[in-house]
């Protein structure tokens, strides 16, 4: 299904919503969201239920609006969490306790024991001296929690230096020796109960190898394991799969996200087991639902250059200046004929605030509304208060509703926050 698509007027249309006339009621620059793209990616893997005993997790770090939330947790999801604050959100939203994990490689004393108190799925606990922390919480408090090790098997998944998590230089997990006797150690405890292995290579992945090459891992590591004599019941698998960043329009289901191309061969691998899978998905269940819609301030020329100066900037977007990502750029109104080479800036007074540098586009003119495409994780979530610039609206579209689903902020509240 095309959510997002220039109609006969030359509109770009996104869920039947002609963006140009969302823009004459709403200020730019704004989030907004789609319902059913968002529902579309969750059923995508929900279908994989019916094969495996799979408990599907929503990572909240890639959208945590809790309209947002609540959606996907009606459509049967757990939560992967990475902080309390995240923890509050995801039980607010109605999410089980028992469908919720909680990884990270620094969580403090007080999150380690809401988690313990709560009784959540698991903790997937990444180093020595957190396994002796949750050990003495879990004592103290007579309960007992069970937990994944995190294991970091040196694979390298072909992604941004900064969101590639499972290569040894990386600060996630424990490599398979220490995981051995952490397992080990865990085993012996009266208070935790090392169920289950954890992996995460990395984020916005777009090829199958990386994920067969950590299933020959796990299953190898899950037969050591077991010639220990330590029965592995849930294997939590990690994320990270990729969005099509590239091709937003026009584009089918199957081309936006790589669920339909990674999920399934990765699931395949352990097929002949009968263990619990837990799957931790973000960006490929939220990223192609949004778009970020700005308006261009001003085109300004130099010796060097042509910009196109928008009113989003890197305190709305941070992913082009923070991993130099690309994201497709749309017109309001299609465009045809002469195309330049321009930059898409913001204006946040750093070099670095831009959506796009030496970008092909249509000859654009001040006035003229953009939508960033793939905007939908990583967007509103990094977003910052920098150049004391408001964070911004976000609207949810279901058929034909449009709804205000975060209010955005005002300098007076900004302000309010301090004292004077």
């Amino acid at each position: 299904m095309n959510i997002l698509y220039y109609n006969t007027l030359n509109q770009l249309t996104f869920e039947e919503h002609a963006l140009i006339k969302l823009c004459e009621k709403i200020s730019t620059p704004f989030y907004v969201y789609s319902a059913n793209e968002i529902k579309n990616n969750c059923d995508e893997v929900l279908s994989f239920t019916q094969d495996y005993d799979l408990l599907p997790c929503y990572a909240l770090k890639a959208n945590y609006n809790p309209t947002i939330i609540k959606l996907i947790n009606e459509l049967g999801f757990g939560a992967d969490v990475v902080s309390a604050g995240e923890l509050y959100f995801a039980r607010k939203c109605g999410i089980p306790i028992d469908k919720i994990v909680f990884a990270g490689v620094g969580k403090t004393k007080e999150e380690i024991e809401q988690a313990i108190t709560l009784g959540i799925h698991s903790l997937n606990i990444e180093s020595d001296e957190e396994l002796n922390l949750i050990e003495t919480l879990a004592k103290n408090l007579k309960k007992k929690i069970t937990i994944a090790v995190r294991v970091n098997p040196g694979i390298n998944a072909q992604t941004h230096p900064y969101i590639s998590t499972g290569l040894y230089q990386n600060k996630f997990g424990v490599i398979k020796e220490q995981a051995f006797e952490l397992y080990k150690r865990a085993q012996k405890s009266e208070h935790v109960i090392p169920s289950g292995i954890h992996v995460h290579i990395g984020s916005q992945i777009d090829s199958v190898e990386p994920y067969i090459d950590t299933a020959h891992f796990i299953l190898n590591f899950m037969k050591k394991l077991s010639d220990l004599g330590i029965v592995v019941k849930h294997l939590d698998l990690g994320g990270g799969i990729g969005i099509n960043y590239h091709q937003q329009l026009d584009s089918n289901d199957s081309h936006r996200t790589y669920i339909k191309k990674i999920l399934p061969a990765f699931l395949k691998q352990f097929k002949d087991l009968r263990i619990k899978l837990i799957i931790e998905l973000g960006r490929s269940i939220v990223g192609s639902a949004g778009l970020l819609v700005t308006k261009i301030l001003y085109v300004k020329e130099t010796p060097m250059k042509k910009f196109i100066i928008v009113d989003a900037a890197m305190n709305n977007l941070i992913r082009p200046s923070l991993y130099q990502a690309y994201h497709q750029i749309l017109p309001l109104i299609a465009k045809n004929g002469t195309r330049e080479r321009v930059d898409v800036v913001g204006p946040v007074c750093e070099t670095g605030d831009y959506v796009a540098k030496d970008r092909d586009l249509p000859i654009l003119k001040t006035g003229e509304f953009l939508a960033i495409t793939g905007a939908g994780a990583y967007g509103q979530v990094l977003s910052s208060n920098y150049n004391l610039r408001p964070t911004i609206e976000e609207y949810l579209i279901t058929g034909k509703e449009i709804i205000n689903i975060f209010e955005g902020e005002s300098i007076s509240a900004i302000a309010a926050k301090y004292s004077w």
